[in-house]
């Protein structure tokens, strides 16, 4: 079930209703969220739930059998296998085809190999993510293991973030499972507030730019001269931009109405100062998660200057690796990992006048959007065609520079550069609107973005 679908919000004002009538029970409240949460995932395919639940009991347990055990070899053992287990789903499903494939080519072989016919079960990055962090915080004993199963299986399902995130910590998460959720005005409001203008900026925005800009320029990127690639990328940059915070604030907005306030997940990337601070600010909730399950296990930068940059490369090829299985995606993760080590050898001092300060913000985003391309490009002939035209000035394909695409750029600019303290204004004053004036907006916001439904593109993320 897709946040900018029509089904999206008769599913949330069914499930509210009566979530707010048994919210004062506890055991009841929690089925609930599990039963709509189970529903919510298994209205993509039903077997999806087969492989989530396999991820959900089999890090139960471990996290069970890791709290009640005094040794340490038996601890590490148990970990061991947990994440095994959970790293083995994700191998099979998202990586078993690409390996297959990367067998062959490089084996040279003309067997066939088997391979999976199922498409990528949506989340299945996500949802393992969250399980993984659960039985290593109980290994290192920073949480309680859960308890019961219920009160994890919510953790592991609930809707909201299930699919793409914000990745959630059972830290955070399980406590506020103990307590009666408070569904105040002010919050249902805020939830509302940020589910309309994520799904603005998803289905006004992002697809705007995708349909007229991204697109067809990556469909035949040889075809067009630097200025049009130019353009396409920074259109490419605030696309994915504005799809995944969009996203966020869906599912951000989404919890609220449930009693749930989720982390952020975007700090207005784009005025970063360097690729460092970009990347706390980009997809905050994956970028800690590396930093505290992948690179600070790696030893971080502990041990020097060089194997400080080893291992930033290693947690951002895994995390190229992440993103998609292909080798695109590694490289991408390779080139990010390269850009920090580089941007951390050469050490700039921070800007003190405006244009310095600008010309650091564009040095960062630029270098961003170059790494970019490898996302979006279909193969690695297509991406080194982008490359190549930044040398092209004379005439191109065209098509990339018209009116409602400009609007839509235009758009995607504003909305990024305004001051935060400007939607937290307007989202206080959304909140305090009375019933009758929530219910008018949300309905001419409704009129509104049914007229960009034949721009509609899948969520960006939704591939990895």
């Amino acid at each position: 079930m897709l946040f900018n679908s029509f089904e999206f919000p008769v599913f949330l004002a069914v499930t509210w209703v009566v979530y707010a009538a048994i919210q004062r029970f506890r055991w009841p409240r929690l089925a609930w969220l599990l039963l709509i949460s189970a529903f919510f995932y298994g209205a993509w395919h039903p077997w999806y739930l087969v492989l989530i639940l396999l991820s959900t009991l089999n890090s139960y347990a471990f996290g069970g059998w890791i709290s009640r055990s005094d040794s340490d070899r038996a601890r590490k053992v148990l970990l061991t296998a947990s994440v095994s287990g959970d790293l083995l789903l994700l191998g099979v499903f998202k990586y078993g085809n690409f390996v297959m494939e990367s067998v062959e080519v490089i084996s040279g072989s003309t067997l066939q190999l088997p391979r999976l016919t199922t498409e990528l079960p949506v989340g299945i990055s996500f949802y393992t993510f969250q399980s993984i962090s659960y039985t290593v915080d109980v290994y290192r004993r920073k949480i309680p293991r859960a308890r019961n199963l219920l009160e994890f299986s919510v953790f592991v399902f609930f809707f909201p973030q299930l699919v793409a995130g914000p990745i959630v910590r059972a830290s955070w998460f399980l406590p506020r499972l103990e307590g009666q959720p408070q569904l105040e005005k002010q919050a249902l409001g805020s939830g509302l507030f940020l589910i309309l203008a994520g799904l603005a900026k998803k289905v006004v925005i992002a697809d705007s730019l995708a349909t007229l800009v991204v697109l067809p320029y990556f469909d035949d990127p040889a075809s067009h001269n630097a200025v049009e690639t130019v353009f396409a990328v920074w259109a490419a940059n605030f696309q994915v931009y504005c799809d995944f915070s969009g996203y966020s604030d869906v599912a951000i907005g989404s919890a609220l109405l449930f009693g749930f306030a989720l982390p952020l997940n975007f700090d207005r990337p784009f005025w970063s100062r360097s690729p460092m601070e970009h990347w706390r600010r980009w997809h905050i909730s994956l970028s800690f998660f590396l930093r505290d399950f992948l690179y600070i296990p790696l030893g971080g930068s502990r041990h020097g200057p060089l194997r400080t940059d080893v291992n930033l490369v290693i947690t951002f090829l895994l995390g190229g690796l992440w993103h998609g299985a292909g080798w695109t995606f590694v490289v991408w993760g390779f080139y990010n990992g390269l850009l920090l080590v580089v941007w951390r050898r050469w050490n700039p001092p921070p800007a003190k006048s405006w244009w310095g300060i600008a010309l650091q913000v564009f040095a960062t985003f630029n270098a961003i959007c170059l790494g970019l391309v490898f996302l979006h490009a279909h193969s690695f002939a297509d991406a080194w065609a982008s490359f190549a035209t930044l040398l092209r000035w004379g005439s191109g394909a065209g098509g990339v520079f018209t009116t409602p695409a400009l609007l839509a750029f235009g758009a995607a600019v504003f909305l990024h550069g305004t001051p935060k303290s400007w939607k937290e204004e307007l989202q206080a004053a959304f909140a305090e609107m009375p019933a009758w004036g929530l219910g008018a907006v949300i309905v001419l916001a409704g009129g509104v973005l049914s007229l960009f439904a034949g721009l509609a593109q899948p969520f960006f993320y939704f591939q990895f």
